[in-house]
């Protein structure tokens, strides 16, 4: 038992010390976090997938998981800047490299290298080797938020609907929506995008993003975000044909407020899906299809300063 004597001025102390950390909290917890745009900067993009998909026919023994892991170079030039901080960003696909391990065999496709493949590996290198080189604008606010990505025709007629459905993915991934007041450690916001599905149609992809507060990592001051993202059919999209039966997506982003920037992130989801494949020549009767997805995602951002 602590003595009378000491208790009322040890209650006292107590009080000053939560008034002066509930008011001190409150300054350095608000902060305005935002993209910093500059003409002419350039940004190295590096994404890394590792996905591992399980496929199940109805009446057939369940096939070995394909894992796929791929790295995608990317870099980011500054083109034109307006005065309302609109920000016309250059996206360039320099490199994309896929390793294979499947039931049908494990291979390597890299853009870089030009050898014929044959079989399931040259049929993923169509859609994959018209991507390197492309290069297209994602016009970006400085709240992160896109505007609009601009797809050259002369690089559409190069791609399939798939790989341009994945251009504009790649552009919803490098993007981080801000609120335009000051957040708080604790408080939440969230973002929507729509996402191409050929054949399926149109899915919506909400975010919603965290504000974790901010941390030094090797030295530097970076603020923590978590994301976690759910997806659904779009309004009208008929989902006979693609039915998500179960999701968990969760991922944290570490953004450089000084440099205006990313700087790392990294995303883990999990999905569980039902795909009817519709009769054909082929396939005289439709055929409904379970997948599974685990699939980790690291971005990091690399500066030229």
């Amino acid at each position: 038992m602590i003595p009378r004597v000491y208790l009322r001025p040890l209650i006292a102390f107590m009080g000053l010390w939560l008034a002066a950390s509930v008011t001190s909290s409150s300054c350095w917890a608000q902060k305005t976090l935002a993209w910093k745009f500059k003409k002419d900067n350039v940004t190295q993009v590096l994404v890394e997938q590792d996905t591992t998909m399980q496929l199940e026919l109805p009446g057939a023994k369940s096939a070995n998981p394909t894992q796929t892991i791929q790295a995608t170079n990317i870099t980011w030039t500054v083109k034109e800047l307006a005065p309302d901080g609109l920000a016309s960003v250059e996206q360039r696909i320099n490199r994309v490299q896929l390793d294979v391990k499947s039931s049908a065999g494990n291979f390597t496709i890299d853009t870089n290298d030009s050898k014929p493949l044959s079989g399931l590996a040259e049929s993923m290198a169509r859609g994959v080797r018209p991507l390197a080189g492309c290069r297209f604008i994602v016009k970006t606010r400085p709240s992160g938020e896109v505007a609009e990505v601009v797809i050259p025709p002369e690089v559409s007629k190069g791609l399939n609907e798939l790989s341009t459905a994945g251009l504009r993915e790649i552009a919803a991934n490098g993007s981080l929506k801000f609120p335009s007041k000051a957040i708080g450690v604790g408080e939440n916001w969230s973002s929507q995008y729509e996402l191409d599905m050929p054949p399926f149609g149109k899915l919506i992809v909400n975010t919603t993003y965290q504000y974790l507060g901010d941390e030094i990592v090797n030295g530097r001051l970076l603020d923590r975000i978590k994301a976690t993202t759910a997806v659904k059919a779009a309004d009208g999209v008929d989902t006979s044909r693609l039915k998500l039966t179960s999701q968990e997506s969760t991922g944290m982003i570490w953004f450089d407020n000084t440099r205006g920037s990313i700087d790392h992130s990294e995303f883990k989801q999990d999905m569980s899906m039902s795909v009817l494949i519709p009769a054909s020549e082929t396939n005289k009767v439709s055929v409904e299809t379970k997948q599974t997805m685990k699939q980790v995602m690291k971005l990091k951002y690399t500066p030229q300063l």
